[in-house]
């Protein structure tokens, strides 16, 4: 693991140095203000550029000890050296140091749950500092959890002599025009993508289901490509039996592209693939694969609304390769908030199609509706709202309802 600190004015100037220099995987360790704009503090795998001079007297910190005791962890045991000298098979890591080495993974995904947190606080300090006249608006959108970056193209729009209600009826207006938003597809082939847990054979069960309530089971079918998950399939083909319809399973991209021939004379055909990390560049290759014989297919993302923002930013950096035709948001029933879901939409001109709230089949699938999203996303930030704040919002809101009634 190697280790690097950037400089630069402010934080987004930084990532972008980051990511130029060492793609989507660096991991932040570090974020702090310094003179001039900020410093971070990263760390990434392969092989080490040349320090600076300035890079060259890095002192020793925690982050040295982090450094160590994962090189500790990846170099195998002196018996597993010997086979590896010898020609043995075996593993090369005893059962001791895989667990170290995932307890390093969640403390370094801490540390970047923490620290990209940092990050978008500073960047609202910064833009506090820009707006003063607008801090009450930035209060609220902060608590929505909408990007730094949005909330100051938003607010650049709203005129300050307004009151807090009305700039308050504005921003949400503002939101909801921005918040891309594309109509489901009524028929063809529909391939559901995402990482493991966001919700994709549900979401099948329930596309089938009210498929078949509105418009009859003769006319769909059901295509499984998850064969490393037993479940998955069997899920699928319980939902098939109750539904009278037929779910058809492939284990290898020959296989489901040779059913999926035969399966276009359907009118509406649903995908189901495996869940894939953003991190497993090897299976989204081998997706990659998968989808090149399933021509005409459309391609949604599933991605869960109670995972944070940097997160999803990335699973939509991952999955872009496939050409997505929209999003199906998930587990919004599990979410906290959702102002960085909405924030990561619009930044990605990635539409929403369907929305999920819960594990019921049919019912907790509903049309994305931006209006909606948004409402629910300002809702939840009241939790988020410092209490006197909360009550002046309240106030305001009932005067501005009693000016229009």
């Amino acid at each position: 693991m190697n280790v690097k600190k950037y400089r630069a004015a402010d934080s987004e100037q930084a990532m972008r140095m980051i990511r130029a220099a060492h793609g989507p995987d660096a991991v932040i360790l570090d974020c702090q203000s310094v003179a001039g704009g900020v410093e971070l503090v990263v760390s990434w795998e392969g092989e080490p550029s040349l320090p600076t001079a300035t890079e060259a007297d890095k002192e020793r910190t925690a982050l040295d000890a982090l450094r160590s005791r994962r090189e500790q962890a990846e170099s195998p045991a002196p018996a597993a050296r010997q086979e590896a000298v010898s020609g043995a098979s075996g593993p090369q890591l005893a059962w001791s140091q895989n667990d170290e080495l995932h307890d390093l993974k969640q403390e370094l995904a801490a540390m970047k749950s923490m620290l990209m947190s940092q990050l978008k606080d500073n960047n609202w300090q910064q833009l506090t500092a820009k707006q003063p006249a607008q801090k009450s608006s930035h209060q609220m959108l902060s608590a929505m959890d909408i990007d730094p970056s949005i909330a100051e193209s938003l607010q650049r729009e709203l005129p300050s002599d307004e009151s807090e209600a009305v700039q308050r009826e504005m921003l949400k207006m503002l939101l909801v025009r921005q918040l891309p938003i594309s109509a489901p597809p009524r028929t063809g082939a529909i391939c559901l993508l995402g990482p493991q847990g966001a919700g994709k054979t549900t979401t099948i069960a329930k596309l089938a289901a009210q498929h078949v309530m509105q418009h009859g089971r003769d006319d769909i079918a059901i295509l499984t490509t998850d064969s490393g998950r037993v479940g998955a399939q069997e899920q699928l083909r319980a939902y098939g039996r109750i539904l009278q319809i037929p779910v058809h399973s492939a284990d290898s991209p020959q296989e489901a592209a040779r059913t999926f021939r035969v399966l276009q004379k359907k009118s509406l055909v649903l995908i189901d693939t495996a869940g894939l990390s953003f991190r497993d560049h090897e299976g989204l290759d081998e997706l990659e694969k998968l989808l090149a014989g399933l021509g005409g297919a459309h391609c949604y993302l599933t991605l869960p609304a109670d995972v944070e923002a940097y997160v999803q930013s990335e699973i939509i950096d991952a999955y872009s390769r496939f050409n997505l035709a929209g999003v199906v948001i998930s587990r919004i029933d599990e979410a906290m908030r959702l102002g960085g879901l909405l924030s990561n939409l619009i930044q990605h001109r990635l539409p929403a199609v369907w929305c999920t709230n819960g594990p019921k089949v049919p019912q907790n699938l509903c049309v994305a509706d931006a209006g909606k999203l948004v409402n629910m996303a300002m809702k939840m930030a009241m939790s988020f709202t410092p209490p006197a704040r909360r009550q002046a919002a309240d106030s305001g809101r009932a005067q501005h309802i009693g000016v229009q009634a």
